[in-house]
């Protein structure tokens, strides 16, 4: 049954979503139907639709017969049609998804998503990124969002290539890792893979052997083996978790509450930082934000690390690590993460122990009380040249001072410092171009030719050597003066 109010007319190609919601919500503790249990006061298929609703051109709800009244009442209401079809006997998620077969058969969509009835916390931007990739990759027969999460429900299996080739589930008693990738009970397939695939497979697959049910999750290596699987990482880790108990229930709201304050986005370039991520990724997280009404989002760019630096990051819960697919430099790592992030404000980090996640509060205070548009932390500034830094270094960055002046009119004790920290808007809109130890150079001459107010606040410094893994040289120095010179008046 379809809906009454209408959004604006869509293009009749664009997704249908189905959303299996026949669960009767027991490990909720609750006689509520589950699509109407109430997260932050508000049922959940609410919470769906508001999600959905600007993506897609069509709900198709699947509930028990207990609760099909109730859903065609609220289908009748619904901002997006919306159809209903009834599981009359629980088999499992693969069946339920497989009832909206007729309604995709006699529509033109060109995807299908499908999304759990409790998947509330799938990040709005997530499902954006959704959007685009079911886009750019429209023969994919799965584009998906995965996290790592610890003590992992679901986790999917790769081989030495790869490619997905067993999911292992809680439920049916597998035996499961210490941290494991998961989905987030939300995919996008392809018309065909939908239409014929996906039903071939149905005619073959076995129940669980712990549940009995026929799931849905085991196409995903199934269809792996035919067709180019493209998955891509959630913006969070708690996307992945269905709300199943009441713990889940408040772990949710929790994070839906969370989402309200604004965000912090810590931009961490990485390059064989084994040595160093883990401790650095413990001091940003003990860095407490709240009283200044932020969380903290950590991104970490991998530039194809030849050491453990990736898999460190990836058994830390609460930070999204996104792989270069080539090794492209320091400054294309903060570029990829810039584009990545998603919070209000944004500061980069360097990958090692040099700087101190302390100061991020003075920073931030210096932005909010409007001393700046832009926040520098400045290593010399009230402090001068640090006991172990080397007489090179220090004069190599004291001169480069003299250089931004001479080719922006601004005069900053610490350009070179890694520690930059901007409104997010200000720094995703502007055209970064370097790749290297450059790009700190290009922001301060673009900003500076945008008439952004730098400001500067003291920070504390432990510089490290060579031996210990500092990269930047004398080179670098001359790559620098070029870059004034070519970006000193553009904005």
């Amino acid at each position: 049954m379809s809906g009454g109010r209408r959004l604006p007319p869509r293009d009749d190609t664009e997704p249908i979503l189905i959303i299996p919601a026949a669960g009767t919500g027991s490990r909720l503790q609750t006689s509520t139907p589950k699509f109407l249990v109430p997260v932050s006061r508000r049922p959940m298929i609410d919470w769906l639709i508001d999600l959905y609703r600007p993506y897609v051109s069509r709900i198709v709800l699947i509930v028990n017969p207990a609760s099909a009244d109730e859903a065609r009442r609220r289908a009748s209401a619904s901002e997006v049609p919306m159809d209903v079809e009834v599981q009359k006997i629980p088999t499992g998620m693969l069946d339920a998804v497989l009832l909206g077969y007729e309604r995709v058969k006699q529509s033109a969509a060109t995807r299908i998503w499908v999304t759990w009835c409790d998947q509330i916390a799938i990040h709005p931007r997530t499902i954006g990124r959704l959007s685009e990739l079911s886009t750019v990759h429209a023969d994919a027969p799965i584009v998906m969002p995965v996290a790592f999460r610890k003590d992992p429900y679901i986790h999917l299996e790769r081989d030495s290539q790869s490619r997905i080739v067993r999911v292992l589930h809680r439920r049916e008693g597998d035996a499961m890792p210490d941290v494991g990738e998961s989905d987030a009970g939300l995919f996008s397939f392809s018309r065909d893979a939908f239409l014929t695939q996906l039903p071939a497979y149905a005619v073959a697959l076995e129940t669980g052997a712990g549940t009995g049910e026929r799931n849905l999750l085991p196409f995903i290596p199934w269809i792996a083996e035919r067709g180019d699987v493209v998955v891509f990482p959630c913006l969070e880790d708690i996307e992945s978790v269905g709300i199943n108990t009441p713990d889940e229930l408040r772990e949710v709201e929790a994070q839906l509450a969370r989402r309200q304050r604004k965000v912090l986005s810590i931009v961490i370039p990485a390059y064989n930082e084994e040595r160093y991520i883990a401790t650095l990724l413990d001091r940003i997280k003990a860095v407490d934000l709240v009283p200044l009404g932020l969380d903290k989002e950590i991104i970490v760019v991998d530039d194809c690390s030849k050491d453990r630096t990736p898999d460190i990051v990836q058994g830390k819960a609460g930070v999204t690590l996104l792989r270069m697919p080539r090794n492209s430099g320091k400054g294309a790592a903060v570029r990829a993460g810039i584009a990545a992030a998603t919070g209000d404000y944004l500061i980069i980090q360097d990958a090692d122990l040099e700087y101190e996640p302390r100061d991020y509060i003075p920073m931030l205070e210096a932005l909010f009380e409007g001393q700046g548009d832009v926040v520098y932390g400045s290593r010399y500034l009230g402090h001068g040249r640090h006991p172990s830094q080397s007489w090179a270094a220090y004069l190599g960055g004291r001169s480069l001072s003299l250089v931004a002046l001479l080719f922006t009119g601004r005069y900053l004790t610490d350009t070179v410092t890694a520690y930059k920290m901007f409104p997010r808007a200000d720094i995703a809109s502007v055209p970064l171009e370097t790749s290297g130890f450059e790009l700190d150079h290009e922001i301060t001459a673009r900003l500076a030719a945008r008439g952004k107010r730098i400001v500067e606040v003291p920070i504390s410094y432990m510089p490290r050597t060579r031996e210990e893994g500092k990269k930047i040289g004398a080179r670098d120095w001359w790559i620098a003066l070029k870059t004034y010179w070519r970006y000193g008046r553009r904005a």
